[in-house]
């Protein structure tokens, strides 16, 4: 009979964000500050207020057992 095994990884995606600033420093200190979410289909003004992921675009990467 075979075992059933819970395991966990790191995946790096990639996100996105939109940010009204004066300056790249002051953009930046904004993103630091915003919470990440998956993309809502049709949603234009969530990159304006959080990171964003369109994709999963990663690969799964240190796996182990939970």
């Amino acid at each position: 009979m075979k075992k059933k095994y819970q395991l966990s990884g790191v995946v790096t995606i990639s996100i996105f964000t939109e940010v009204e600033a004066n300056s790249l420093e002051e953009a930046i200190q904004i993103a630091e500050n915003r919470e990440i979410e998956a993309y809502r289909f049709g949603d234009k003004e969530q990159a304006s207020e959080s990171w964003v992921s369109e994709e999963f675009d990663g690969m799964p990467d240190k796996i182990r057992e939970s």
